[in-house]
């Protein structure tokens, strides 16, 4: 971007920004709140504007702990008296005591020139000469709590308080824990562009107080989880989760997939050490995808097959997605002493010549060697076939109706990849389907939301000019009825059904071929071959390529 085109931000653009957080929260959600959350947003635009920019700015920083002297912005003309005026209010505190992870917190707010200084006159014996972090966990370890407190917890220390919160509130406008203010500065800067919707149609994030807090729980387990993973031991962390009332998380619609993830993380970190039959008690907690493949694949450990044959043939009868299908598919077919149904297909490939050159870059090597005989070509890898969804069902997947659009942030619905995105939009899928008689009619709507939409954030578009290229010439060549087969598979499981596809598009004169490139170290996936299948079974021409160093 050429210098004159910068945009240039408004001084206290951040300041305006956590306002509207604030005020958006309030109007939606303000039955939702807690009095102390109502308290913090009504006490927060009380204070004066230096106090709020104070406040703002140190709650954009990472950590509780500052130092005042590290602290200068320019627009706030007092700081000292911003400062106290925070103090007034509990936005600032000085904590009685501090957990180990705080202790922690404080120490790293330090060199380790200034951590050794501050350390000498300590009557404790610390083999200073260790990094920062380490160091910090040697005196947690050695030093006293007190001592360690009066040596760095002092004046000059910024204790961020009210932290609860506002990460309430953050949840409540972002729908999630991973929420960032810096999202409003990529937008404000043009590095993004979000979907516009009428705040009057935009849905919410929480229908009640109590799915909020079990996000929020969950989140506070998970970062738990990744602390005890360090210092315990596996059979420790099952105790720990043992605890957890996982089944109230997973009787919650906002809090499931979430609990199915720290249900996997347990049940992995088990397996992994060995520990078979508590993984299974963990996984057995929940039928979700990975975890009756995780099951199956202990089952196959512990050579207790008959069981590792139920569960394939009931998840046949009923898979998550495609990835389980195949692998319980494997499992019979290992019964029977066949192949896996990837190794079969990776068997029928073609082999190609590459030049060793393109060792590490495996894809470009295969493209050269398809233009050295006339064909011409693009990276596709889930690009182009995404590409077409996302732009034929603009309107659908971004349809403010479904209650999955909570504010103006968004890169995506918050239901894109739920099990109940199709079964909300099934009829108006099918129906826009069933009224796309041709192609032309098939490409204009694709123009149309080219057009209106350039540039603006949606799941599956890649806005890029080859990418967007390669999806007229693919259109070129397939048929409708092959194109609608296509979106209509992507539409049924879009979490699942949206990758896979294969890595290149080429063609040349009236042929065309996608192919999927494997170097002799590279395994074809569940994903891969289900693609592989659909477009055999629809007439859409895709050959595995293998290739051969020369």
């Amino acid at each position: 971007m050429a210098n004159q085109d910068k945009i240039v931000l408004p001084e206290k653009y951040y300041l305006d920004n956590f306002k509207y957080v604030l005020n958006f929260v309030i109007g939606k959600y303000e039955g939702l709140l807690s009095p102390s959350e109502i308290n913090f947003v009504k006490n927060f635009l009380s204070l004066s504007e230096d106090a709020q920019c104070l406040y703002v700015r140190i709650s954009n920083r990472k950590g509780q702990f500052f130092r005042k002297e590290k602290l200068s912005y320019a627009e706030i003309s007092d700081l000292d008296l911003a400062l106290r005026e925070l103090k007034s209010f509990d936005f600032v505190v000085k904590k009685e005591g501090l957990e180990i992870d705080e202790c922690y917190q404080l120490l790293a707010v330090y060199n380790k020139p200034e951590i050794v200084r501050l350390i000498n006159p300590l009557e404790y014996e610390v083999d200073k000469s260790l990094k920062k972090d380490e160091l910090i966990l040697s005196l947690l370890e050695t030093v006293d709590s007190i001592d360690l407190l009066e040596t760095f917890y002092n004046e000059s220390i910024i204790t961020q308080a009210v932290k609860e919160e506002l990460n309430m509130v953050k949840l409540f406008f972002f729908g999630h824990n991973h929420g960032d203010m810096s999202d409003f500065v990529i937008r404000d800067i043009g590095h993004a562009r979000f979907m516009e919707i009428d705040e009057s149609q935009l849905g919410t994030s929480f229908e009640s107080r109590e799915e909020a807090e079990a996000v929020m729980q969950l989140s506070q387990l998970n970062k738990e989880y990744y602390l005890l993973e360090e210092t315990l031991s596996p059979l420790s962390i099952y105790d720990w989760f043992s605890q957890i009332e996982i089944g109230y998380f997973l009787s919650l619609d906002k809090a499931k997939s979430r609990a199915e993830k720290l249900l996997y993380k347990v049940g992995y970190h088990l397996e992994r050490n060995k520990h078979y039959d508590e993984a299974l008690e963990v996984y057995h907690l929940s039928s979700s995808s990975p975890l009756r493949e995780r099951r199956i694949r202990i089952y196959n450990k512990q050579k207790e097959f008959k069981k590792s044959l139920e569960l394939a043939h009931h998840i046949l009868d009923s898979p998550n997605d495609n990835k389980e299908y195949y692998i319980a598919q494997d499992v019979i077919n290992k019964l029977d002493k066949k192949l896996k149904t990837t190794t079969i297909r990776q068997k029928e490939g073609m082999v190609i010549p590459v030049k060793h050159s393109y060792l590490h870059q495996v894809e470009d090597g295969a493209l050269a060697y398809f233009e050295s005989l006339g064909f011409r070509g693009y990276h596709s890898e889930n690009s182009i076939c995404r590409n077409v969804f996302g732009l034929f069902f603009w309107d659908e997947i971004f349809d403010p109706k479904h209650n999955s659009l909570h504010q103006p942030l968004q890169r995506s619905p918050s239901d894109i990849y739920e099990k109940d995105f199709y079964k909300k939009r099934k009829e108006a899928i099918k129906q826009k389907l069933e009224l796309t008689k041709n192609k032309n009619q098939l490409v204009n709507v694709l123009r149309k939301s080219v057009q209106s939409f350039t540039n603006i954030s949606n799941p599956f578009v890649h806005w890029d000019d080859d990418m967007i290229e390669g999806m007229w010439k693919f259109l070129s060549y397939v048929k409708l009825k092959q194109i609608k087969s296509l979106l209509a598979e992507m539409a049924i499981d879009p979490k699942n059904r949206s990758t896979g596809f294969p890595d290149l598009f080429v063609w040349k004169e009236k042929e065309y071929s996608f192919y999927e490139v494997k170097s002799p170290n590279d395994h074809l996936s569940e994903k891969q071959l289900f693609w592989l299948e659909r477009f055999d079974e629809w007439g859409i021409h895709a050959e595995i390529a293998l290739v051969s160093w020369v």
